[in-house]
């Protein structure tokens, strides 16, 4: 609230001042700005007298200048020396501190560090024939000089300020390629030679404290940067592969993740089921999907809402993404022999309340795990199955009598991530009759009270929503990521037949869908309803979607794929 209220009062002095001298505010910032306007002032003395140039218009002789103060007399100067250098009529707008600095960001892409390392690296080039003639050798090592340095700090950047969630740096082709996901898509970024390339990795290992030398195995590692006064992790993996050695980084951004369980996409009877369970004194709740799908947030955010000094809660992670202070968080290193099972045991004896394990991958974790949820611990944990009714199959198959799931597990939960419709260019989209009447029939099979609990008023009929394609969103109409879930609680009755089937999944299946629990299809249709995502990404994250409508792409007005190449987006 606080922080809203100085938002406000900085732009009601923007536009008083403003108002004043007579100067219009610069509102909004250029998705571009060609670098041949913006370095018309070097970015020395732009940082220096907070001036930018962001705009030239030829046709008219004209060029546009964001300023922070118009009043200083040695930008004026500045000014004036370059109107009369350049022939042009100068336009002044007044800016914010954050406006300029983000003015700022278009003088150096990254585009130009390759370029300058590049460049630094020809410059040796001759020292590096020297050394290899002479049979003294040359290795990675020698390539760490500031050029490449500077080039991790702006792939490091860029990943940050677009929103990326992992960074690929892989050999390709007798070249080195970056790509960024976002929004659980991978986009192609920057290419460049192999020298610079295998430099940028041993940076990384420098960083991470791996061992540079070594590139016959894979090795994992972490380091951590400040970023605008915020804590930025990178957890960082290498991988031998043909063509040399490839790195992925996930960027984990403490500060903007969002454990809260509305924000994540838990609505209605899913999310009074979690509530209603992750308070229970014993069992165990499973949450199951890919990887990459948003388990572990979701977990986290049940372990916020638990984490308090009355209750000692325990995590065994593979590795740790976000350290939450109050938890008592340990990270397996199977190397030494710490894995799981191992770590499992060792936090039993440790007093604890509530525990959550990274994924049960085996027969031992597995029983360890189970007979800790029936012996007065809650636990929570994951299991990568593609649907919730199938963790059970996966336990059995690890050996787990059926009785003891029946018993043990509470809740057992699958999710998936779908793209969220850009909030800033969100619009009604019409969809074609037969999409309606389908859609209409689909509707039959969830309950009215559900569809209320999410807020939906189909008084009207549906409506549907999609993204028009916006500067904020780089004309792709989605921008963020909302969970759908399937969240099953596991009653007396359910416990019965898991019992009495042996863990049989159709009858299971059947018995959930009669119970009237929302599967992922129903529970995304909603959330398409609400105008949270549009079909076609539905039917991209979930099977069978012919059932509401055959190929939605085919059928929708906007065609994401082409608004990517728009964009310049490579996937």
């Amino acid at each position: 609230m606080e922080e809203s209220q100085k938002k406000s009062k900085k732009t009601e002095d923007l536009q008083k001042r403003a108002e004043e001298m007579g100067i219009p505010i610069l509102q909004h910032i250029p998705k571009k700005i060609d670098q041949g306007v913006v370095t018309l002032i070097a970015e020395e003395v732009s940082r220096k007298y907070g001036i930018v140039v962001f705009e030239r218009d030829d046709s008219k002789q004209r060029i546009s200048i964001a300023m922070q103060d118009p009043h200083d007399i040695d930008a004026l100067n500045i000014l004036r020396f370059l109107a009369q250098k350049e022939k042009y009529e100068i336009d002044i707008f007044l800016a914010s501190e954050e406006t300029l600095e983000r003015l700022a960001s278009f003088y150096r892409s990254a585009e130009q560090a390759v370029e300058s390392a590049i460049s630094a690296l020809d410059e040796d080039e001759e020292v590096v024939k020297k050394k290899k003639k002479d049979g003294l050798g040359i290795n990675d090592e020698n390539l760490q000089d500031a050029p490449v340095a500077k080039l991790v700090q702006v792939i490091l950047r860029h990943a940050i300020d677009g929103g990326a969630s992992d960074i690929h740096i892989e050999p390709i082709d007798k070249t080195y390629r970056v790509r960024f996901r976002v929004d659980g898509v991978l986009h192609a970024s920057l290419t460049f030679p192999l020298e610079v390339g295998r430099a940028v990795v041993s940076r990384i290992k420098i960083l991470s404290s791996l061992k540079i030398d070594e590139k016959r195995k894979p090795q994992d590692g972490r380091f951590r940067i400040m970023e605008k006064g915020n804590a930025v992790d990178f957890r960082v993996s290498s991988l031998p592969v043909v063509e040399g050695e490839k790195v992925v980084m996930r960027v984990l951004e403490k500060d903007k993740q969002n454990f809260d369980l509305k924000a994540l996409g838990l609505m209605g009877s899913q999310k009074e089921v979690f509530l209603e369970h992750i308070r229970d004194p014993f069992g165990m709740i499973l949450m199951t999907g890919p990887t990459g799908s948003g388990k572990s947030t979701t977990l986290y955010a049940f372990l916020k809402i638990l984490n308090d000094e009355f209750g000692n809660i325990v995590t065994l992670e593979d590795p740790v993404e976000y350290f939450i202070p109050g938890i008592n968080q340990s990270q397996i290193k199977p190397e030494i022999g710490y894995n799981f099972a191992s770590g499992l045991r060792s936090i039993l004896r440790q007093d604890p309340d509530i525990i959550m394990v990274g994924e049960i991958r085996d027969a031992e974790t597995a029983e360890l795990a189970i007979h800790a949820a029936l012996t007065g611990h809650l636990v929570f944990s994951t299991v990568h199955t593609n649907s919730s009714i199938g963790a059970l199959p996966r336990l059995r198959d690890m050996g787990v009598e059926p009785f003891l799931i029946g018993s043990s597990v509470r809740v057992i939960a699958a999710q998936r991530l779908l793209r969220r419709i850009c909030e800033d260019c969100k619009e009604v989209h019409e969809m074609p009759s037969e999409i309606v009447t389908r859609v209409n029939e689909f509707l039959k099979d969830i309950d009215p009270e559900e569809v209320k609990k999410y807020g939906i008023d189909l008084s009207n009929g549906p409506v549907f929503y999609k993204g028009r394609g916006c500067e904020q969103c780089g004309n792709l109409g989605l921008k963020g990521r909302i969970a759908i879930y399937e969240v099953v609680a596991i009653d007396s009755e359910l416990e019965e037949l898991i019992v009495n089937t042996k863990g049989d999944v159709i009858a299971l299946e059947k018995r959930i869908k009669e119970k009237g629990y929302l599967n992922l299809k129903q529970d995304g249709l909603l959330k398409v309803l609400l105008g949270l995502t549009t079909m076609s990404e539905l039917e991209r994250m979930t099977e069978g979607m012919a059932l509401i409508g055959g190929n939605i792409e085919e059928l929708d007005e906007r065609d994401f794929e082409e608004a990517a190449a728009d964009a310049g987006e490579s996937s």
